[in-house]
């Protein structure tokens, strides 16, 4: 099972957070402190904990001012779920074949699941499956030892009478049926005193079971009950961990007995180390204070069996740096050691690695334990991870996210820029206030918070201090070749008194033809107007359809919008940038660049093949003449050219087609500017 949405109700300061759709496997909700962020966490994290007693109370999580309509019935968090394997199982359970791909489950404050299939309400129906009617009623038999025809006969009607009502569901009617049956058998009993002997012990077994059958069908769980009982029975385990269960190292074990009724978080770490490493803390005290040197040795061989045990365990999921587990105790005092295998600086303790390896190391100690050492098939709920790494380690733990959402789904919350990962925006959501001061979650950027606003922006590279030198009017491109040819292009236009891009209109570089869809997003959600312009080619056409239908819709009051370059050159075919320079000119700069790559390789000079843009054929006769094609330079040294010309009669190179193609995208462009 997979969740795919959640919502929570009446938990804390969350109302109703609204339905929270999930981006695949991994989402980012980004909001200030105080905002709701744990809340919605920890309301989730009680849907199915790994620690049973974790559990919805009423009387600490209903919202305050609300205490007099506190009901335990309410339901608290509601979750949807995408089922796989599970389904073969529910299957199994029905009259028929049919396939639910999908399940809401909710939970209310009394503990209770309810259980729905969307589209198939009906499908799992409040009665037993015949089949499991059929293995009880096969108990129901003839007679196996000789008794009279009239008597066999008679055996069988009743018999078949007890199944159909059976079959029917009327399970406490079978019962009844005794002594009706009773009189029947009777009645066409014989006079032969042997055969009246079989038919006297027949009758008198077959009145006992019909009892004992009446009783086992009405124990049967229904088919509802069935697919209810297989839904809860897969449901992922949900692991909550937030930066205050890190694990130190170090501790004093006849304190943490002295505290193992109510033991701190430290303590509960150690406790779960203890008991994934096969270490008993009673054993390691006994040992401790024994003067017997067998005792302390069979203590030192525990401690290193037990570092051996945790080392093959959980040492090779901390990729960046492999290491292997020690533990060792003097007296009472126990220490955690890591040794780096990559490092020749021996064993440290484990209060001195980084804050970040601790991190991680006390983090997969409690997933191992929470999953059942799997790894896998778990909901990890991680409340402002990575708060004291600094920002290159929170980039490496964006990796590592990733790693983790393989095979879990996780959900993590956040105000730090660095751990918002702007490549892919649907990830993204954020925490709102409104006006009742309750916290709910949307995945509209353009309404957060200001708090929230500065985060997306600083994710984005927009410093607040900068904020005034940002441009309302953006026009997003691939890379900096658009930007270089784009920017030269319009200042020749307008040194020739011709009209170029509108002075209010900034060139943003993306990256590439998909950053322009998450940074475009992202622009639009600050309130910023955006153009967004790609190439008429297979990757440009895809990404803009996706920026147009999928992003752009959320914020309908925008002026923002999308542009093909063939489009707005009003070309059909494969068009890119360089497509607005004519072929003989971009060659002659390409050869220019590439002159001595070009000598060295023994290649006079490269024509373009194939079909596509003009860059794409010139790539391609490079690749096949073995040399390395530089398309920046070669853009770099046009904008060179370009801001070096001075008027237009003397654009002999450039030539008038490439200045009115220029002119026609420019004003195509303003257009989509709101005046």
């Amino acid at each position: 099972m997979q969740l795919t949405a959640f919502r929570i109700f009446k938990y804390r300061n969350i109302e109703d957070s609204g339905l929270v759709k999930l981006a695949d496997r991994l989402t980012c909700i980004v909001g200030k402190n105080q905002s709701g962020k744990t809340n919605l966490l920890r309301g989730l994290h009680k849907f199915n904990p790994h620690d049973k007693s974790v559990k919805y109370d009423a009387r600490s999580d209903w919202p305050r001012g609300g205490r007099r309509t506190k009901d335990d019935t309410q339901v608290v968090c509601e979750a949807h779920f995408d089922l796989d394997a599970e389904q073969d199982e529910l299957a199994g359970l029905t009259d028929s074949a049919m396939r639910m791909p999908k399940v809401v489950v909710t939970k209310n404050y009394a503990g209770q699941y309810t259980v729905e299939f969307p589209d198939h309400t009906d499908f799992f129906p409040n009665r037993v499956h015949q089949n499991d009617v059929d293995q009880i009623c096969a108990k129901l038999a003839v007679p196996s030892t000789p008794v009279s025809e009239a008597f066999f006969r008679a055996s069988g009607e009743c018999i078949t009478e007890a199944k159909q009502t059976a079959h029917q569901g009327r399970f406490a009617d079978l019962a009844m049926l005794a002594g009706p049956h009773r009189e029947k058998l009777e009645r066409a009993g014989s006079t032969d005193h042997p055969q009246n002997q079989n038919e006297a012990q027949f009758l008198s077994g077959y009145i006992n079971l019909l009892g004992q059958i009446s009783n086992e069908l009405a124990a049967l769980p229904t088919m509802q009950r069935k697919a209810h009982e297989c839904i809860v029975r897969h449901l992922p385990t949900f692991i909550y961990m937030d930066e205050h269960r890190s694990f130190e190292g170090t501790a004093h074990l006849d304190q943490v007995l002295q505290r193992i009724k109510q033991p701190t978080p430290q303590d509960e770490t150690l406790l779960m180390i203890f008991q994934l490493a096969g270490l008993d803390v009673k054993k390691l005290i006994d040992q401790g204070n024994s003067q017997d040197p067998g005792t302390i040795r069979e203590r030192q061989y525990d401690l290193q069996d037990a570092g051996q045990i945790l080392t093959s365990a959980i040492a090779d999921r901390w990729a960046q740096s492999p290491y292997k587990v020690q533990f060792r105790a003097d007296g009472q005092r126990f220490f955690t050691e890591i040794e780096e295998l990559d490092r020749n600086i021996g064993m440290l303790p484990l209060e001195e690695q980084s804050r970040g390896f601790q991190w991680f190391f006390s983090f997969d100690l409690r997933f191992m334990h929470d999953s059942g050492g799997t790894f896998a098939g778990c909901v990890l709920l991680l409340d402002e991870p990575g708060m004291h790494l600094h920002p290159g380690g929170q980039d490496d733990l964006l990796r590592r996210f990733d790693a983790y959402a393989r095979e879990n789904t996780l959900i993590y919350t956040t105000h730090l820029p660095f751990l918002v990962d702007i490549r892919e925006p649907s990830r993204i959501h954020v925490m709102k206030e409104r006006e009742d001061r309750s916290a709910t979650v949307s995945n509209d950027l353009a309404s957060s918070g200001p708090d929230e606003k500065l985060t997306l922006q600083a994710a984005l590279g927009m410093k607040a201090s900068q904020q005034e030198l940002l441009a309302h009017k953006n026009l997003v491109v691939a890379g900096s070749d658009e930007l270089f040819i784009l920017t030269a292009l319009s200042s020749l236009l307008e040194r020739s008194d011709r009209p170029g891009l509108a002075d209010d209109i900034a060139i943003i570089a993306a990256g590439s033809a998909s950053a322009i869809v998450y940074r475009a997003t992202f622009m639009v959600g600050q309130g910023l107007e955006v153009v967004a312009l790609f190439d008429s080619d297979d990757e440009g056409r895809a990404q803009e359809a996706a920026l147009r239908t999928k992003w752009l819709p959320h914020y309908k009051d925008t002026h923002s919008s999308t542009v093909l370059l063939g489009a707005a050159l009003e070309q059909t075919g494969d068009v890119g940038i360089e497509d607005l320079l004519s072929e003989r000119h971009y060659l002659r700069k390409v050869h220019e660049v590439h002159a001595t790559a070009l000598a060295r390789a023994g290649v006079k000079s490269v024509a373009p093949e194939g079909t596509g843009t003009l860059v794409a054929r010139v790539a391609r006769g490079f690749a096949n003449a073995g040399v390395e094609f530089n398309r920046e330079a070669v853009a770099k040294l046009i904008r060179k050219e370009l801001q070096e010309l001075r008027k237009m009669p003397f654009l002999s190179d450039v030539g008038r087609e490439t200045a009115d193609k220029a002119e026609r995208l420019f004003a195509f462009i303003n257009s989509r500017f709101s005046a």
